[in-house]
């Protein structure tokens, strides 16, 4: 019986820690997130005014930075408890597996400034195209 009530709050522990909702920070409101997958471009929809860059961070640091005219071709999906993103359109390295967050800047006069600090954050490892689309490959830096 104790090991059955042991067993049942493990689980419940378990359950609890899993990533439900994927956090959107950068020059948007606080507190917005995704609980539904879909494109990109659909999942920002609500977002005024509209987005122009997003930086897709994965858990081990990785990041892919696409443009607006990206969206429409990367599809954030949610795989058991972890978020992923997924195109067959952009370079390959634009699909990540366990998204941390998803860094989205919108169009203001400070969003090119805002997003340029942002990147300091991490090093720049190269740029790709596929099919006419661009998209910029970084590694979170450590605190060496």
């Amino acid at each position: 019986m104790v090991k059955n009530i042991l067993f049942f709050f493990v689980i419940l522990l378990l359950s609890s820690c899993s990533q439900t909702n994927i956090e959107l920070s950068g020059n948007i409101s606080d507190g917005v997130v995704l609980n539904n997958s879909g494109r990109l471009d659909k999942l920002l929809r609500g977002i005024e005014p509209s987005a122009e860059y997003a930086l897709l961070i994965g858990s081990d640091g990785t990041a892919a930075f696409i443009t607006s005219s990206g969206f429409t071709e990367i599809y954030i999906q949610k795989d058991k408890s972890k978020w992923n993103s997924e195109s067959k359109t952009l370079p390959a390295f634009c699909n990540i597996y366990d998204l941390e967050e998803i860094c989205i800047y919108t169009e203001t006069s400070d969003s090119k400034n805002e997003f340029a600090e942002r990147l300091k954050e991490f090093d720049f490892l190269g740029q790709s195209s596929k099919n006419g689309f661009y998209a910029r490959k970084y590694k979170e830096k450590t605190g060496e």
